[in-house]
């Protein structure tokens, strides 16, 4: 019975996730994240994973830091928190704080965006290079965006 109930609860957190997706038209993008070590030699040490949802507003002029920006960030980081591997690796996420900032992008038509980013390093020596380990656990996070109906780069609906 209690297998029931947990899946029961999974299955509805993961529609309320995946309907926070389609409502925020949420998108995703991988940046490598470098380190320049004492010899000045650029290291990749990890990725960073920005989740990017779309601003929608009933006004023609968006503030940055608007509560609907706060809310959409919040939205974003339940995302995150569910996207995030549960297993212990040699790996550390680090969740950045909000900006309190509207951004655009031309590769989605400069719609309002809210950003919300996940660096992935190693947990220990920050200033390693990049491993098998960083790089199974983003490709395990955007496998669970796609699931939950993201894209990468941009927007497109899946019905």
């Amino acid at each position: 019975m209690e297998d029931h109930k947990l899946r029961a609860s999974f299955d509805e957190e993961f529609d309320r996730l995946r309907e926070l997706v389609r409502r925020h038209k949420v998108c995703w993008e991988v940046w490598p994240e470098y380190h320049i070590d004492r010899e000045g030699k650029r290291i990749q040490i990890g990725f960073e994973l920005n989740l990017i949802a779309t601003h929608r507003h009933s006004e023609s002029i968006i503030e940055p830091g608007c509560p609907e920006c706060m809310k959409i960030y919040e939205d974003l980081r339940r995302i995150a928190h569910w996207i995030i591997p549960k297993k212990e690796f040699d790996t550390s996420y680090e969740i950045g704080v909000f900006d309190a900032s509207i951004h655009y992008s031309s590769q989605r038509r400069f719609r309002p965006e809210v950003i919300l980013t996940i660096k992935i390093l190693h947990r220990e020596g920050f200033d390693r290079p990049v491993g098998a380990d960083q790089v199974q656990e983003l490709n395990e996070m955007e496998e669970k965006l796609g699931r939950l109906g993201a894209s990468q780069g941009k927007w497109e609906s899946r019905q």
